[in-house]
């Protein structure tokens, strides 16, 4: 008599359970350790790595995140490398053809000795672009340290621009 009673008030109604679960998304494809080579023409032109990408796919987007943070290394011809890209949240917008970087985002440029900080960076892939419209610090290759509320770039970060600089410190002074 016990177990009638038991599982006759155990039910589920699928409307509840789907309810419950109609915000959670789960991912189609889940990558760990992720260390990929990107090449053009047979010479790497990226070097992408990442402990945890998450790959969703539905019918009106398409979009791969990187909750656990990325790095991404630019190389140029010669196979040397230019830049390192890393933070700690990063997600690109297939369909958009956006790549954004957030959370204690840093770029360094190995030719220059530059550092670039933020928290949020947008690369628009097909306008070849990158910019942060949020507040960014450079540390040029003398110690010197600037300040900027805005900053925008083309993708190998050679030819920028940082606007409202104020300049903080310098190191020989």
């Amino acid at each position: 008599m016990l177990t009638i009673v038991f599982f006759s008030g155990c039910k589920n109604d699928i409307s509840v359970v789907n309810q419950l679960f109609k915000d959670q998304t789960a991912p189609d494809e889940i990558s760990k350790n992720l260390h990929l080579y990107i090449s053009q023409g047979g010479k790497v032109t990226h070097e992408f790595k990442t402990p945890l990408l998450h790959t969703y796919r539905t019918p009106t987007k398409s979009y791969q995140e990187c909750p656990e943070g990325v790095e991404v290394i630019t190389y140029d011809e010669s196979q040397q490398k230019i830049s390192k890209l890393s933070a700690l949240y990063g997600i690109n917008h297939e369909d958009d053809k956006i790549m954004e970087a957030k959370n204690n985002v840093v770029i360094t440029n190995f030719q220059t000795g530059e550092i670039i900080e933020t928290e949020h960076l947008i690369w628009d892939v097909e306008k070849k672009m990158i910019y942060s419209n949020t507040q960014i610090k450079q540390t040029k290759s003398d110690g010197s340290i600037y300040m900027g509320k805005k900053f925008e770039s083309d993708e190998s970060l050679s030819k920028y621009t940082i606007y409202n600089p104020q300049l903080m410190f310098y190191e020989d002074e």
